[in-house]
């Protein structure tokens, strides 16, 4: 029963499903032994009725308890897999692996702060080099997770300031499609930039197609978007008022590294002082985690919606976005992404 542990979600994966698969359907268990086997392949397999069923006819051990909360953990029945863990946390032998999937479960629901701390428990408790490594691999992944969402919450704080305090700077003609062409000035102003980049960036917006078919301001050819002439004078100005307010807005900005990210919007130039750069940097990661909020909607084939903050839907999305959103902090150390944390919240 080989697998692997995906390091974003934390989650088993079977090395040949399809084997797996075939030897479950020709099981017939009887001891607790072949429950406990037959369990544990159906949860691998996201067949988890069966594996609960399984493990509801094996012995009602400790290791039992811990496997059958795992599996409530998978159907996202959070509030028995937890009990049950929080029951086994002393326990003086299964007392770590209880850690860890307390942490998991944590993980999975996107506590990534708690998620840390009962894998830091867990790795605490361990001595074999096997499960030291997975405690390690898992606090990594939820160290990500919890920066992801809370260099969210700052790029929120730091990035509109810098638009609303920009506009003080603008003269002359505006555009009737001026918050459409504003967020894109750092591109456009330069050269075209891929319609799909542009949807992207923008696909909220009400009002995006209607600038794209305006002609006096931008051109839609072979799925590039370029600013006419008229615009770019437009996109230059907003580009040099950018400038100027994240200096007055973050007069002594840290120097502090920022991940860079795969997005079209890594190729903004607003600006040639460190402030500029630095908002360039920002955006580009707050248009990350707007591509991983919309790829967590569309992993649940929803669209995007209000939902109730208590909606277990939304908690998942929300999750998955964070995870998501994580890539770009993965290789950073833990201390590079405090450091990072440090300094956004003091700018």
């Amino acid at each position: 029963m080989k697998y692997r542990i995906d390091p974003e979600t934390l989650r088993e994966v079977p090395e040949d499903p399809e084997g797996l698969a075939t030897w479950l359907d020709l099981q017939r268990p009887t001891t607790h032994a072949e429950w406990t086997e037959v369990g544990q392949a159906a949860r691998l397999l996201h067949r988890l009725d069966e594996a609960e069923h399984a493990f509801r006819q094996a012995d009602d051990t400790p290791a039992t308890r811990l496997r059958l909360a795992h599996v409530h953990q998978w159907q996202g029945r959070f509030t028995e897999a937890d009990r049950a863990f929080a029951d086994l946390l002393d326990h003086p032998v299964l007392g770590h692996f209880a850690h860890q999937h307390a942490g998991k479960s944590r993980y999975d629901q996107g506590d990534w702060r708690a998620a840390e701390r009962h894998f830091q428990a867990a790795l605490d408790l361990r001595e074999d080099p096997e499960l030291r490594a997975s405690s390690e691999l898992a606090l990594d992944a939820a160290n990500a997770c919890a920066t992801a969402a809370e260099v969210a919450v700052e790029l929120h704080r730091l990035i509109p300031p810098v638009h609303r305090h920009g506009v003080r700077y603008l003269h002359g003609e505006r555009p009737p499609h001026a918050p459409v062409l504003a967020d894109l000035a750092s591109v456009l102003a330069h050269g075209p930039m891929p319609l799909p980049a542009v949807r992207d960036v923008h696909r909220y917006h009400p009002h995006l197609n209607a600038a794209l078919t305006d002609t006096d301001w931008l051109v839609v050819e072979n799925d590039q978007v370029t600013a006419t002439p008229r615009a770019r004078a437009f996109l230059e100005m907003v580009n040099e008022a950018h400038t100027r307010a994240a200096t007055d807005l973050w007069p002594s900005p840290p120097a502090v590294a920022i991940p860079p990210v795969d997005h079209p919007m890594s190729a903004a130039h607003t600006g040639d002082t460190p402030q500029a750069r630095l908002f360039d940097q920002l955006r580009a990661l707050r248009q990350h985690r707007g591509d991983a909020h919309a790829a967590a909607w569309a992993d649940e084939g929803l669209e995007v919606r209000d939902l109730p903050a208590d909606d277990p839907v939304r908690r998942r999305i929300e999750a998955a976005t964070d995870r998501k959103a994580a890539r770009p902090y993965r290789p950073l150390t833990r201390d590079d992404r405090a450091e990072l944390l440090h300094h956004l919240k003091n700018l």
